[in-house]
């Protein structure tokens, strides 16, 4: 035989292993309850709102070993919800709209136990709507709050801050297709999104999926591999630039409040320092420049009429003194279900005592 065609029989079974291997991973992952993949659903001018494909149910891993599983119901509008959603000419209640990001989203928990079901669960009286996709800055709440006045009218709009949410509203930060910047000629900017021909195959393979959604293996090489060395004048410097970005986020955000208050009442959610409350640590950790900018959002909004504010710092603070229980998992920095719980209760509280 020669060499050729042992080198060229050597390369057939080789690729014959990759197959093979490869299809095996597949057969095992679709067999584990491996994340299925949301489906966000194209953004463009013809539809401009962040939301995934619609009437279906998701299993979502929080973690890479199977040992934290949910099943998800997307709504009938494309959003993490067991109640389907009424557009204004067929409601039969007045509308509250949640907004934020994956805190509302909360793959986390059951769809029962997010703090805007317990809610809906607590307020007979009102139907709560939840509009949260995962990565969504100060500026895609906006955007999501002009879609709910169109289709839904809301009475109340409550929105929560959590701490990305500030740079991360300028395209130059996050960079991210299918969600709305903030721009200084047209206020809010779109950055269309449409799935490639190559990332819609890839969400139909489960090993894939493991690898991408459960293992986050993009997220584990970025920090192998993309790591800067730290400087104290380098983190003086970013953190300087974060506040100045921050900042001017702060400043478009509240504008838009500002105009949505005429009309509606709003609460303003702030997320606590869960770490410096673990710590024992009587208030936010002021050496975070992200708790200068909860801090000055809260006050600020405070002087704009209809507009409350809840600064759940206070109390995580105290339920924690009470319970010794964390608001979210040693593996996950997202709510669990007893942060959810809380948040829930001091959202009800304040609903209430509003009387509207």
């Amino acid at each position: 035989m020669s060499l050729i065609k042992k080198i060229a029989g050597g390369f057939s079974y080789l690729v014959f292993l990759l197959i093979s291997v490869a299809v095996l991973l597949e057969v095992i992952f679709r067999v584990l309850p491996t994340s299925d993949n949301l489906m966000v659903k194209p953004v463009n001018a013809k539809n401009p709102i962040l939301k995934f494909a619609e009437n279906r149910e998701v299993t979502k891993q929080i973690g890479f070993n199977f040992q934290h599983v949910n099943i998800k119901r997307i709504n009938n509008y494309g959003y993490a919800s067991d109640k389907d959603f009424r557009e204004k000419a067929i409601q039969t209640k007045p509308v509250i709209s949640v907004i934020g990001d994956s805190y509302v989203e909360a793959l986390q928990v059951k769809n029962k136990d997010a703090f805007h079901a317990i809610l809906d669960a607590n307020l007979e009286r009102y139907d709560v709507y939840p509009f949260g996709i995962s990565g969504s800055p100060l500026s895609q709440y906006l955007a999501f709050s002009e879609y709910a006045v169109e289709k839904f009218d809301p009475k109340l709009y409550v929105f929560l801050i959590i701490s990305n949410d500030f740079d991360e509203s300028f395209y130059s930060v996050k960079g991210a297709p299918g969600f709305h910047y903030f721009d200084e000629l047209t206020g809010l900017k779109l950055v269309n999104y449409e799935p490639s021909v190559i990332k819609r195959l890839a969400r139909r393979s489960a090993f894939i999926r493991y690898l991408y959604l459960d293992l986050k293996l993009k997220t584990q090489l970025q920090r192998v591999f993309g790591s800067e060395v730290t400087t104290v004048d380098n983190k003086s410097n970013k953190s300087k630039e974060f506040l100045e970005i921050g900042r001017i986020a702060n400043e478009r955000f509240l504008r838009g409040i500002a105009e949505l208050s005429l009309t509606s009442k709003v609460i303003i959610l702030l997320d606590g320092d869960r770490e410096a409350i673990y710590s024992g640590l009587d208030k936010r950790d002021i050496n975070k420049p992200v708790n200068i900018l909860f801090d000055e959002l809260g006050m600020s909004a405070k002087f704009i009429p209809n507009v409350d504010v809840i600064d759940l710092h206070n109390f995580f603070k105290s339920d924690y003194v009470s319970n010794n229980e964390k608001f979210n998992y040693d593996y996950d920095s997202h709510w669990n279900e007893h942060g959810h719980a809380v948040a829930a209760r001091a959202l009800t509280d304040k609903i209430e005592a509003l009387k509207f």
